[in-house]
């Protein structure tokens, strides 16, 4: 019974040690519609510290993403600017 026990102990402290160094990339897309008229797609894999959680990386990502759409919206309200409809979407990977 303690062998089993132990096992178990074991699989469980190795399974926790190696979740907290997994790896997370913020992963943007950006669309828009280029000066012909075409929809167009743009994707960024950006990685992450690798110290941050999961709760910590998708707070980074999401960071990103209100940046990126801050920039998009003076892209968007340029009457000149040569791309419209500029949006961005980001989550963790």
């Amino acid at each position: 019974m303690k062998k089993v026990l132990l096992s178990v102990l074991f699989l469980v402290s190795i399974s926790t040690i190696t979740s907290c160094k997994k790896s997370y990339s913020c992963v943007c897309v950006t669309s828009y519609t280029d000066d012909n008229g075409d929809p167009q797609t743009l994707l960024v894999n950006s990685p992450l510290s690798e110290k941050m959680k999961e709760k910590q990386a998708s707070s980074s990502c999401d960071a990103t993403e209100t940046q990126m759409n801050s920039v998009n919206a003076d892209l968007n309200a340029d009457p000149t600017g040569p791309y419209e409809d500029i949006a961005t979407i980001c989550d963790i990977d």
